[in-house]
């Protein structure tokens, strides 16, 4: 029972007490008080009637005169009986009303009985004892008294106990919500949502404590949004050029390796190796601080580009003069067409100092389980040739054929309409503990010949004609499926695309779909990419907030492969917090990425959020993490993905 209840009932109880006490008190005393005066009245009559009558009483007792006399005081009703006794004891003369009132409640006779005494006065003749006279005053006309007295109470003090239930109420409510609004926003502050109470009491013990949670929520808000500067600024010192704020050698590298190894994945896409060829000259004939500037512009006209033709890449500045670009998950057609524009753009903007030219641009594509170095040895060759020809830009030979437009359009299109999909499930448990959830990656075949369709291939291809949307919906679709068949044991988790994410069509399609199978929602993790968020963080919010009211639990994944992430956690608050591989590979050696992960952890913990960590194959990189305070792990070393052959749909 809240504390409001209570201390109003406790209050009504209290008051009810009081009231039935003080009726009960008051009706009593009256009652005491009127029987005190019927006796007295009964007395008296009894006295004043004798002497009236004792002149009448003798050897020949005139009974017609004392009749007469005893009537005319009895009829005036305020009498039970009058009785005349001889001196022997005899009953000579009896007048009696019924004891009966109609007007007073029967209950409330029994409940305030009232004793109505016999008054007696002797009768003498001379010396000698004639007669006795008995008088009793009625109670009915008392009864009257009394009823009306405890009506006229009961009023009064009803009336009283209801101004007063009233002012208990203002008084509790006074005093509950200071007390509510403080519990409210504590719980806020457990989330991290550090708001204040708006309305302060006046009371002066109130006004303090509301005012301590109010000041206490303010420091913790500084707190923690110095923690969060704090890593984010480690993160922009680790991870990023100070010059051209973009990645820097250390993320390139550990981003690159991380595409190459993702087995959930397998990506594949493009590297492009930008080299400002005149900065050497630059340094030395006009300062460092020109050639300063020459990086700059070189970094701000490959983002503005790059942007024109892709809605994600990453940049990185991986030594002196070079930059790199990484476009994953890209089609090698418009990688080329990229790398033209850049090229005729480096051209327009030249100088007269930039002697070697503004920037020489080499192009390699890269697949999932390519080797580093031989990737970079492609790039590198072709960059080296490019600063030899007129186009100032090059493309590495041996690339792989790729299937046309025509076929991924056609073959895509047999997928969807097959509509049968296959999945891979990987454990996410902490070390030695119970499975948390199992993530689900779409493994599907190829009608025609049975064989798995490369997902690095079709999942580009997807997004490239505009199919990505049909896909995600396919494979949630038979994911629900599956579920609902109740052949499934555990959570499941399912990856969504971005572009399927933000789309207001999918989002309509999704929450529909759920809402019809909302028993399966408790059992749905539905995993976003942490890109989503920097794209449109507004309408990642809204979606998510529906889906949580659902049941549904969210992580949001390859958690901080963007500079921009750690803003979002705040307003999204995810269930899982999922920790991008580059981070882990190899951490028990890694000091540098052991502090970013460690500072990242406090936070997602403030926030009430499990962080997970993907990709981990060996013993010393889960000893580390558990240590850490990681919550949950994922990878080869935890548990291999194994196939799920979902059948009769």
């Amino acid at each position: 029972m809240s504390l409001s209840k209570q201390m109003g009932l406790g209050f009504f109880l209290i008051l009810l007490i009081l009231l039935i006490s003080s009726i009960w008190v008051n009706v009593n005393n009256t009652r005491d008080y009127i029987e005190q005066q019927l006796a007295s009245h009964a007395q008296d009559t009894a006295t004043s009637l004798g002497l009236s009558i004792m002149p009448h009483i003798g050897e020949q007792p005139q009974l017609a005169v004392i009749d007469t006399m005893i009537s005319a005081i009895f009829d005036r009703g305020y009498y039970q009986s009058i009785t005349l006794f001889d001196a022997d004891g005899k009953q000579v003369i009896k007048k009696a009303n019924p004891e009966r009132i109609d007007k007073v409640p029967l209950w409330f006779t029994e409940l305030f009985h009232l004793s109505a005494p016999i008054s007696t006065t002797e009768l003498n003749t001379g010396w000698q004892i004639s007669g006795r006279l008995e008088v009793r005053s009625n109670p009915g006309f008392a009864y009257l008294q009394l009823w009306a007295n405890a009506k006229d109470t009961f009023s009064i003090i009803t009336t009283i106990f209801i101004f007063g239930l009233f002012i208990v109420y203002a008084l509790v409510k006074m005093i509950t919500r200071p007390i509510k609004d403080v519990v409210s926003k504590a719980e806020m502050i457990s989330q991290s949502q550090f708001t204040k109470v708006e309305r302060i009491p006046k009371t002066y013990e109130l006004k303090r404590f509301v005012l301590a949670i109010n000041s206490m929520s303010d420091k913790l808000s500084k707190l923690f949004i110095q923690l969060n500067k704090q890593s984010e600024q480690y993160r922009r010192f680790a991870y990023s050029d100070p010059l051209t704020e973009v990645g820097n050698r250390r993320a390139f590298d550990l981003a690159f390796e991380q595409l190459l190894r993702d087995e959930q994945h397998q990506h594949q896409g493009c590297i492009i190796l930008i080299r400002a060829s005149s900065l050497q000259t630059i340094n030395e004939e006009i300062g460092i601080n020109e050639g300063d500037a020459y990086l700059t512009t070189i970094s701000q006209e490959t983002k503005r580009i790059c942007s024109q033709h892709f809605s994600h890449f990453s940049i990185y500045r991986i030594a002196g003069a070079d930059f790199a670009l990484l476009l994953e998950d890209a089609d090698i057609e418009k990688c080329v067409s990229l790398v033209k524009d850049l090229a005729s753009h480096f051209k327009r903007i030249e100088k007269s100092e930039y002697s070697k030219g503004t920037a020489h641009i080499g192009l390699a594509d890269f697949a999932f389980s390519d080797q580093y170095h031989k990737i970079m040895e492609k790039a590198d060759s072709a960059l080296a040739i490019a600063e030899t020809l007129p186009e100032q830009w090059q493309q590495s030979s041996n690339l792989s054929i790729k299937q046309s437009n025509t076929d991924w359009r056609e073959q895509i299109i047999q997928l969807i309409n097959h509509g049968k999909t296959n999945f891979a499930a990987q454990t996410i448990r902490s070390v030695n503990g119970p499975v948390e959830y199992r993530e689900w990656f779409a493994r599907l075949r190829n009608p025609n010949t049975d064989e798995l369709v490369p997902m690095s291939q079709l999942i580009p291809a997807s997004v490239r004609l505009d199919y990505s949307e049909q896909l995600d919906k396919m494979l949630i679709s038979n994911a629900l499926t599956a579920l609902a068949s109740g052949k499934i044991e555990g959570s499941v988790g399912i990856n969504i695309s971005r572009l399927s994410l933000l789309s207001e069509d999918f989002q309509s399609w999704l929450l529909n779909i759920l809402k019809t199978s909302e028993v399966n929602c408790q059992h749905l993790v539905l995993e976003i990419p942490e890109r989503a968020l920097v794209n449109d963080p507004q309408s990642v919010y809204v979606i998510a907030g529906k889906l949580k009211a659902l049941g549904i639990r969210i992580t949001v994944e390859r958690f901080g492969a963007q500079l921009a992430g750690f803003i979002h956690l705040k307003e999204l608050l995810p269930d899982y917090l999922k920790l991008d591989g580059r981070f882990i590979r190899d951490i028990h050696l890694q000091q540098d990425n052991q502090l970013f992960i460690e500072s990242l952890v406090s936070i997602a913990h403030g926030l009430n959020i499990k962080v997970v960590a993907e990709m981990i194959e060996g013993v010393a990189e889960s000893e580390w993490l558990a240590n850490s305070g990681i919550d949950l792990q994922q990878g080869y070393f935890i548990e291999a993905p194994r196939l799920i052959e979902i059948e009769d749909r």
